[in-house]
């Protein structure tokens, strides 16, 4: 598969509304049931492939606590370089409300120094695990840790398993102890959308206010 092909079918496979239903009542002590909104973002915001992600509890759709930026970066490997925005409450709710994203612009987020995945293509699916070397810190209620995370996602289908750990002894401080999340899509979201100048509308409603939550891929700060 060439590279431009292997990027566009990880994006088409990323974009949609996930969520691990199934899972949760498979095993409801150890998983919340959680939906994830992987949102495709008007072009010129990275000038490629990037998404806004957005993740909130079953019985709080309307307050979705945890948000952040994907950009797809072409290579091989292909890198996903993580993003923080700098004003989060102004895009709450946008990922059931895709097309207040139109206005989303290249200055309204920055990188997140050290925090990539790389993602293989495996023949029928893709798998990604963050760089080497416990290069993506993370500081959780005071303590310095350093992110350890590992995805498959094939058509339909995502699972994600994220760890915060101890960069002195590697003993996991937060994080899954259980295995991966386990995600299915409920509904796809198509690429070009907001389109590559962002000249398109979509339609979409709720908002809410950001909150704690358990962690899975890129879900650390």
């Amino acid at each position: 598969m060439s590279s431009d092909a292997s990027l566009k079918l990880l994006a088409t496979w990323m974009a949609g509304h996930f969520r691990n239903r199934s899972q949760a009542l498979r095993d409801p002590v150890w998983f919340a049931h959680i939906h994830v909104y992987q949102c495709p973002l008007p072009w010129q915001v990275f000038g490629g492939w990037g998404f806004y992600v957005e993740q909130a509890y079953d019985i709080m759709l309307d307050r979705p606590y945890r948000q952040r930026l994907l950009q797809l970066i072409p290579g091989d490997p292909i890198r996903i370089q993580n993003y923080e925005l700098l004003e989060p409450e102004r895009w709450l709710g946008s990922g059931r409300d895709r097309c207040r994203l139109l206005d989303l612009q290249p200055e309204d987020c920055r990188p997140l120094a050290g925090c990539q995945t790389l993602v293989h293509w495996t023949g029928d699916a893709f798998v990604g695990r963050c760089l080497p070397g416990k290069t993506c810190r993370v500081i959780r209620k005071g303590q310095e840790t350093y992110l350890h995370s590992e995805f498959r996602i094939q058509e339909g289908l995502f699972f994600s398993l994220d760890q915060g750990r101890d960069p002195q002894t590697d003993q996991v401080v937060w994080g899954s102890l259980s295995g991966p999340f386990e995600f299915e899509k409920v509904e796809s979201f198509p690429l070009g959308e907001l389109g590559k100048a962002g000249d398109q509308g979509v339609h979409g409603g709720g908002i809410g206010e950001q909150g704690d939550g358990p962690h899975f891929i890129g879900d650390f700060f």
